[in-house]
């Protein structure tokens, strides 16, 4: 666990050295295409890979039946932290539509008092936005699909059978992002989206508030805080599976565009 721990460290700490230095090699030999010299580059992409989300959990988890409380803060969720994958990347085509998808990947075994969990998340989004623009403000309305799949299996101690539940479903929402350039280099990002309908959650929500640094033509950073909530339910009885939580704390990465 510890060399994987250390594995994905030094991957964050060398695609930030690896990007900032592309960034600056491209700033001296990149000469514009015809399409973008005139203004009429077509497509325009950003990517955000292995950032940080230093998500804490908090509510209730219910597998088969057997009910414990969440309550994990990143200290812990680090700590017990056994994997992780994420990504963003999007696509907008003449600055009025486009797509983004996002994923993120993570396997813990945090303990609930004496009760020992192995949890495996995952979250993927794809969502189409059409965008506004104006006096430099970017306002993009958008609708996608939140898949979630959750295998849980909690270790009680003694002779007591441990319950073990895997659970999928897609969520569909809507929303709003808002960006707002507040300097040469800065940028202030907000997003809030709702969903579930009953469809997959009864219901979801999902809000972040992030700053921009671009101090290069091709490369920035962002940083800011991520909360998504989720209540999701289904079976009964010995059957029941329940998740009623939300997944909340700091984001951090890199932002590479072209």
């Amino acid at each position: 666990m510890m060399k994987l721990k250390a594995a994905f460290s030094v991957l964050i700490v060398l695609a930030f050295l690896g990007s900032a230095a592309f960034a600056q090699d491209a700033s001296k030999t990149a000469t514009p295409k015809a399409s973008e010299a005139d203004g009429t580059k077509n497509w325009e992409f950003a990517l955000a890979p292995m950032y940080l989300w230093a998500v804490s959990i908090k509510g209730d988890l219910k597998v088969k039946g057997n009910g414990i409380d969440l309550d994990v803060p990143f200290s812990d969720v680090f700590d017990n932290l056994n994997g992780a994958l994420t990504f963003h990347f999007e696509g907008v085509r003449n600055q009025s539509w486009g797509f983004f998808t996002d994923l993120n990947y993570i396997v813990l075994n945090p303990e609930d008092g004496p009760i020992d969990i192995e949890y495996t998340q995952i979250l993927y989004e794809l969502a189409a936005f059409y965008r506004l623009v104006e006096d430099g403000v970017v306002i993009d309305g958008f609708g996608g699909l939140r898949y979630s799949s959750m295998d849980v299996e909690l270790d009680f101690p003694g002779p007591r059978s441990d319950p073990d539940q895997r659970k999928d479903w897609v969520d569909p929402y809507i929303g709003l992002r808002w960006k707002w350039p507040f300097g040469e280099k800065w940028a202030l990002r907000l997003r809030t989206d709702f969903g579930g309908f009953g469809v997959g959650s009864r219901l979801t929500w999902n809000g972040a508030g992030l700053v921009d640094f671009k101090p290069w033509k091709h490369v920035g950073f962002f940083g800011g805080y991520r909360a998504l909530y989720q209540d999701y339910s289904t079976g009964s009885g010995n059957h029941r599976f329940s998740y009623d939580a939300t997944m909340h704390g700091p984001a951090l990465g890199l932002n590479i565009t072209w």
